[in-house]
């Protein structure tokens, strides 16, 4: 079997809802493993971790596998980490690459990613990074290919790159799609190469790798844009958000949540600018981290949220909350403006990062946000039903920073910054996990952190969410590319079967037949067949036969 990346893709969900103060501790969520604190030698001498990107399973051991990015700061050069689950409540550092051939001059930013550029189903890990202007032979694109003979990323980059530009100030953001049709994926980069407040100091960068060769490669600059703001844009992503069947790419500048819109025009390589706008409610509200395009109850209209930083002084004073947005379908993107944001919540510490998961497994889609200054991550569960009535939801934190914070200035105010989120099963023992970081130099905090649902709800939470039948939850993404995830709930042991199938009834893919124990079950399905080769992008269907039940929902897989 060909190995290839499985990756719970980032998709986000959110809803309308009246202001909530977060304060329902949910003890169904408790700390299984963390990093030694950075102080104590915990990602040293890296500084703190603003990028991470999982879960995968680089190996396909059935343990999952997640790559982090360190930025940095004078003396502290950029780090990347592959972290892998090695067995129940159990992560280990895999591989550590140190950029020490980049200058550790100046305050710095890294992003990854992780794709396959090259299409051999052996996956790259991405980084950007920031270059010193005037030095020459510094790339800021540095690649690792996964060698599956060794299953291990290699100790030098598989290839580098300038993407044509003297130096990169800033590495804002990096992310890996097929966003044309052609099966190639796409880079897509937000980048300031210039001081700030220059004139076009910031840019858009998309490019493919021409010709599937990383070790002589052909780069192929699809799409560039200069923009006209300072700051790059730190939250890539891409959605259809006016169900056109055309990808849109959307990046936020850090310069006061700075909204900007692109737009695939139906044929490779083309692309087109849409809009801009500022979202701002207050002055010198600052947003970078995230927006997403989605579709939770799976009707005819996609939405789009977004969530804003917020402002704090270094001594800890709010200036500004953090802001949580949503904007209903529309239909045509390059008339989206700030009067359709409709303000869903605010949170005194801000958000950093919006995700979404099944960690309880009980088929109800969960959104995750970070909630960075708060120290606290909080858990929105959807019920059904309408996705923009609040009555449809279930909101709770699930993990809460209680320990004494050693505050002296300059270290984050001893705070665990949540940063990045992501969901899944990663150490394979039936119980779902929520990996995060702490974007932090406190010295007497740890910058990784897993927790993991124990089933310890209240009773009257129990009623609400655990169901007492048969359910197959909707794949999410959907459509996706490449890899979607779904839930399935058991109310008894029995025999089952669990299979996707073609538009003409053909099994493609089992992912099980046999006993299974009651309980509720995640399945991660990679986009193969029954022999490990992908399949086309087109209409399938995945079905559950449990005892006398038969259930069957619709996925779209889109390349």
């Amino acid at each position: 079997m060909n190995k290839h990346i499985r990756q719970i893709a980032l998709v986000v969900l959110s809803i309308v809802h009246a202001p909530i103060n977060a304060t329902d501790m949910d003890s169904s969520f408790s700390v299984k493993w963390q990093t030694t604190p950075w102080g104590s030698g915990g990602l040293y001498p890296a500084g703190p971790p603003w990028g991470m990107v999982g879960p995968f399973d680089f190996d396909s051991d059935g343990y999952g596998d997640f790559v982090v990015s360190s930025s940095y700061t004078g003396s502290f050069c950029n780090d990347i980490y592959h972290y892998e689950a090695v067995s129940d409540d159990s992560v280990a550092l895999k591989w550590l690459y140190t950029f020490s051939e980049l200058s550790c001059t100046d305050d710095n930013y890294s992003s990854i990613a992780v794709g396959d550029l090259d299409s051999d189903s052996n996956p790259e890990i991405l980084a950007l990074m920031d270059t010193d202007p005037g030095v020459s032979g510094q790339h800021g694109l540095q690649i690792f290919e996964w060698d599956p003979d060794s299953l291990a990323f290699p100790n030098t980059p598989t290839t580098t790159w300038d993407m044509g530009l003297d130096s990169i100030w800033e590495a804002g953001q990096i992310l890996t799609a097929e966003l044309d049709g052609d099966e190639t994926e796409e880079v897509i980069v937000s980048i300031m190469d210039g001081p700030w407040g220059t004139t076009g100091s910031c840019r858009l960068m998309i490019f493919e790798l021409e010709n599937n060769d990383l070790e002589s490669p052909v780069w192929n600059i699809e799409y560039e844009d200069p923009v006209t703001t300072n700051w790059s844009g730190y939250n890539i992503s891409v959605g259809d958000l006016d169900l056109d069947g055309l990808m849109e790419i959307y990046t936020i500048a850090y310069e006061y949540y700075h909204l900007i819109v692109y737009e695939n025009m139906g044929s490779h390589d083309t692309y087109a600018y849409q809009t801009d706008f500022y979202v701002s409610l207050e002055l010198y509200e600052r947003g970078n981290q995230s927006i997403i395009v989605a579709n939770l109850d799976q009707d005819t209209t996609n939405e789009l949220y977004a969530v804003t930083s917020g402002t704090n002084t270094l001594d800890g004073a709010l200036l500004t909350p953090g802001y949580f947005y949503v904007v209903q379908g529309t239909n045509d993107v390059s008339q989206l403006t700030f009067e359709n944001f409709n303000f869903f919540n605010d949170y005194p510490g801000g958000l950093r990062q919006i995700n979404i998961g099944d960690a309880d497994g009980d088929g109800n889609p969960n959104l995750y946000l970070a909630g960075h200054y708060n120290e606290a991550l909080y858990d929105w569960e959807y019920l059904g039903g309408d996705p923009l009535s609040p009555e449809n939801y279930i909101e709770h934190t699930i993990f809460m920073d209680d320990t004494t914070d050693n505050f002296t200035p300059g270290n984050d105010q001893g705070r665990v910054r949540v940063a990045k989120v992501f969901a899944g099963d990663i150490d394979n023992d039936g119980e779902g996990d929520l990996v995060f970081t702490s974007a932090s130099f406190a010295p007497d905090k740890p910058q990784l952190y897993m927790i993991e649902y124990s089933d310890e709800l209240s009773s009257d939470d129990k009623d609400k969410i655990i169901p007492d039948k048969v359910t197959l939850g909707q794949n999410y993404p959907n459509p996706f590319n490449p890899n979607t995830q779904f839930s399935y709930h058991l109310p008894e042991s029995g025999m089952i079967k669990l299979a996707v199938y073609d538009i003409l009834g053909k099994e493609v893919y089992e992912f099980f037949s046999g006993y299974q124990h009651t309980g509720n079950h995640n399945v991660l399905w990679t986009g193969v067949d029954n022999y490990g080769g992908p399949v086309p992008s087109g209409v399938y269907y995945y079905k559950l036969i449990a005892g006398s039940k038969t259930m069957t929902k619709k996925l779209v897989l889109t390349k």
